[in-house]
């Protein structure tokens, strides 16, 4: 007997080791096993069009003709502050303009443009900003070829002119050189695309009356506008 209990000691001293690990191995498995499962990583979520356009940089600016003035004088061509699309967003949402709804293309002008249209057709009316809000996401690349209509219900002429992309009388997602200002162009958001405009665009432009801005001329004033 004593031989008997002997042996069976060795065996489970020698036993014993590769049982825990076994034992340890089949824990961790499960244990990971189920963390893996329960605890899936969700997607990274950005912005929608409205809250990126109210936090990104707008259009660069420069002193151009009014830098040698600044004391001290500055040069045209330095470097003045980004721009920003305070104006439109203010615009958008005075009109109630959602620029939160799914799948929507915006055409963002900057404060200097807003600006600029402002001061010959007055402020930017709810047809006006519905009109640079594109149903669908559209790329740059694609606006050649895209269906442009709006949310205003009117579409977008596209033209393919000195190594630009103008839609109406503006240009749109245009880079440059300094201090040529630069526009952006396929910036994502949750919600669709943003492509930055150098002027504001308006229901009723057509290339063969002229329009305000790249196409001379002016547009409709506010009370004659939808």
């Amino acid at each position: 007997p004593d031989l008997y209990w002997e042996g069976f000691e060795r065996n489970l001293r020698f036993l014993s080791p590769m049982l825990s690990l076994g034992f340890a191995g089949s824990s961790a498995l499960v244990v990971g096993s189920r963390a893996g499962h329960g605890s899936r990583m969700s997607a990274p979520m950005m912005a929608n069009v409205a809250d990126t356009l109210a936090t990104m940089q707008g259009p660069d600016l420069y002193w151009e003709e009014i830098g040698p003035l600044q004391d001290p004088p500055k040069e045209e061509s330095d470097f003045k502050e980004y721009d920003t699309f305070s104006t439109f967003l203010a615009a958008c949402q005075q009109h109630g303009v959602d620029l939160t709804q799914p799948d929507i293309t915006v055409l963002a002008p900057g404060n200097v443009a807003c600006e600029q249209f402002s001061a010959v057709a007055g402020p930017l009316t709810k047809a006006v900003c519905e009109y640079h809000v594109i149903k669908g996401v559209v790329n740059k690349d694609s606006l050649g070829s895209a269906d442009l209509t709006t949310v205003e219900g009117s579409t977008i002429t596209y033209r393919r002119m000195f190594r630009k992309d103008f839609l109406d009388n503006a240009f749109c997602g245009q880079p440059s050189s300094p201090p040529r200002t630069s526009y952006c162009a396929n910036v994502k958001a949750d919600n669709g695309l943003i492509h930055g405009l150098n002027e504001v665009i308006y229901p009723g432009w057509s290339e063969s009356s002229g329009g305000y801005g790249s196409g001379g001329g002016a547009p409709p004033p506010a009370e004659t506008r939808p």
